[in-house]
């Protein structure tokens, strides 16, 4: 009997080690996430928003490839997900990153290139005279092509970062000065060359310090992120500039209490057919008086929310709505 019940447990074992662990498999736009309304929820929880530090996404055209940024010690690297047979692979290291700090990609409208920002030495073996560059690959019939510097003059006059693109190729970014002052430039796209960069108004660069600016990719609204304006809810918060037919732009106006909080919120973006709104915040949960297991901090920090910035999303409805130009 003892030789039967041995057998037994023997045979079931082996029996479910035959059996592999079914992992859930990623279907569907946005990695089968169900799609936000106007409440702001977690991106992809688990698979983009994880715990760690996530920030900078971008979605392909296609919608069959998502690029994100995700702190690795002191420095960042570039993830990336795409659709393959059907279904969604796992966050993965981008070919491209991996070996410097690699921030803010950016695939623009028509998703014949993509942009990034880097630490990445311009010329090999030399040091940068400016900290932060913007780098740009086209895109090839099996992936990306080698990531090579934007030239003059959007590189070569101060750290740039956070390029987005129009869907008439005219750029938008920020440019960091010696005393740390960071504007909102753009430069329109003449016979494939950029043009010289001009600083926008006043009443969309309000203080010394607008930075990760987004435009949209019809240039009828522009997000930003802003430091030190009296009308925060914190830190930094994102405000929003409406722009008109003639080129004029509206006074900045604040996203709100579901989007902005009393942390720090910087890197916008949109879905490419403009109907979703990412954007990365820091959240910090509740504390609860009970007292605290080894287990639970383990938990925390391998879960959203947990003082590292996440990535959520929301109909991007919550910013039209707030368009005081008349159609």
């Amino acid at each position: 009997m003892k030789f039967l019940s041995c057998l037994i447990f023997l045979t079931l074992a082996l029996s479910g080690c035959a059996q592999p662990v079914q992992e859930d498999v990623l279907k569907g736009a946005y990695l089968g996430q169900k799609l936000p309304g106007t409440e702001p929820v977690l991106f992809a929880p688990g698979i983009v928003s994880t715990g760690m530090n996530e920030r900078d996404l971008t979605v392909s055209p296609a919608m069959d490839e998502i690029y994100f940024s995700v702190r690795y010690k002191t420095r960042f690297a570039i993830a990336v997900s795409k659709i393959k047979n059907g279904v969604w692979t796992k966050p993965e290291v981008a070919p491209f990153s991996g070996e410097h700090n690699d921030i803010e990609p950016y695939i623009q409208p028509d998703g014949k290139k993509m942009y990034f920002v880097s630490k990445r030495p311009v010329t090999p073996g030399e040091k940068n005279k400016f900290e932060y560059n913007m780098w740009v690959m086209d895109k090839t019939d099996s992936d990306w092509g080698k990531p090579k510097p934007v030239e003059e003059p959007i590189n070569g006059f101060g750290s740039v970062f956070y390029p987005s693109i129009t869907k008439t190729g005219t750029l938008y970014f920020t440019r960091r000065f010696e005393d740390n002052s960071e504007y909102i430039f753009r430069s329109r796209l003449v016979n494939g060359k950029y043009t010289e960069p001009e600083k926008l108004p006043d009443n969309v660069n309000t203080t010394k310090s607008q930075f990760n600016t987004f435009i949209s990719p019809d240039e009828d609204f522009l997000i930003i992120p802003v430091w030190g304006r009296k009308d925060t809810k914190g830190s930094s918060d994102y405000f929003v500039s409406f722009r008109d037919k003639n080129d004029n732009w509206s006074d900045l106006i604040n996203l709100g209490d579901k989007i902005n909080t009393k942390f720090d919120e910087y890197t916008p973006s949109l879905s490419p057919d403009g109907k979703y709104f990412f954007f990365q915040r820091k959240v910090i949960s509740e504390d609860s008086s009970k007292a605290v297991k080894y287990s639970d901090i383990v938990k925390t920090y391998n879960s959203p929310e947990n003082s590292n910035s996440d990535i959520y999303w929301v109909d991007a409805k919550v910013i039209r709505d707030l368009n005081p130009i008349k159609k």
